[in-house]
């Protein structure tokens, strides 16, 4: 299983060009956009994790521990970036995993390091929050 088309607000787009447009917002320093919150929620909300075996292999044979979804979500992410680099300055404080009677899973996050706050927030959002904060 592959993610195909992701979508950010009314825009619909493939992995690729998702991953085109959030670098070239990047190099235009307008900030964070939608598409670096979804990376972030796709890497973060996801119940799959790479096998430290095949970490160094092309991404699409890496192995991947977890179910099709979790699998397609955490590759989707990785492509967008390193789904380490999120989890190290998040982490997973509460999980209630997904099940088929109630078709959800909860899942809440703390801020580890000030600097995780580019992922969620655009600069001036950001710069509201302090170390007191989090």
């Amino acid at each position: 299983m592959y993610v195909t088309e992701c979508s950010v607000g009314a825009e619909t787009m493939s992995p690729t060009s998702s991953r085109d447009e959030m670098m070239l917002r990047r190099r235009e320093t307008k900030g964070n956009n939608g598409i670096e919150q979804l990376r972030l929620v796709a890497g973060l909300c996801n119940s799959g994790d790479f096998d430290a075996a095949t970490i160094h292999l092309p991404l699409h044979e890496r192995k991947i521990n977890g179910d099709a979804t979790d699998q397609a979500i955490l590759r989707f992410s990785e492509s967008l970036g390193p789904v380490s680099e999120l989890r190290s300055v998040w982490r997973k404080t509460f999980e209630l995993a997904f099940n088929s009677k109630n078709k959800f899973m909860i899942r809440t996050l703390s801020l580890v390091e000030e600097d995780g706050l580019k992922y969620a927030f655009s600069n001036s959002e950001a710069a509201t929050f302090t170390s007191e904060d989090m």
